[in-house]
């Protein structure tokens, strides 16, 4: 009978253990902040900071596929629309990746257009 009771109340402990460190960091202060980032030299984003933020890995992937797939063109909500405003992948797409500890796999097989 122990048995079954610590196996039920392990099982409930990983359940739970996002939900506890989740509430955790959010009282400790970790997670707090954002990187440091390159202002664009653009006048204004193809989206709003905190949508990009969010999003852009999605915006990049359809656009690319609208773009190989179907010919579409991506204008400024591709890769080189990105680009023309940061230029430097260092100081702009590393800086926050590391910041948040996501490794992108596109630049395993691609370079930065500049």
């Amino acid at each position: 009978m122990n048995k079954g009771l610590l196996a039920v109340a392990l099982f409930f402990a990983v359940l739970a253990f996002p939900l506890i460190y989740n509430g955790a960091s959010a009282v400790t202060g970790m997670g707090k902040g954002s990187p440091v980032l390159e202002k664009g030299k653009g006048g204004k984003c193809v989206k709003e900071t905190d949508w990009m933020r969010r999003n852009h890995m999605n915006m990049l992937k359809h656009t690319r596929d609208d773009s190989v797939r179907d010919g579409v063109p991506a204008g400024e909500s591709g890769l080189a629309g990105c680009v023309s405003c940061h230029p430097k992948r260092g100081e702009f797409c590393d800086s926050c990746h590391s910041f948040v500890g996501a490794s992108p796999e596109c630049w395993r097989c691609h370079h930065y257009p500049v």
